[in-house]
């Protein structure tokens, strides 16, 4: 399944403008077809597994607040 650069926006609520910068990059693969880009279903599983991985884990607190 292949999704076009306004439905990954719309799912990753970003800006077309920030999509665009991301394949740009490199960050985010995409296919051409013609005159359009597509992302593959895989692609941006991928690409947002990579993300989930770069974010660090916040340390926990004791759980008493003061």
């Amino acid at each position: 399944m292949f999704f076009t650069i306004k439905e990954v926006a719309a799912e990753l609520k970003i800006s077309l403008s920030m999509v665009y910068a991301l394949v740009a990059r490199g960050e985010l693969a995409c296919h051409e077809f013609g005159s359009c880009k597509r992302v593959a279903e895989s692609d941006l599983q991928q690409f947002l597994d990579e993300k989930r991985k770069s974010i660090p884990k916040l340390p926990r607190g004791s759980g008493r607040h003061f």
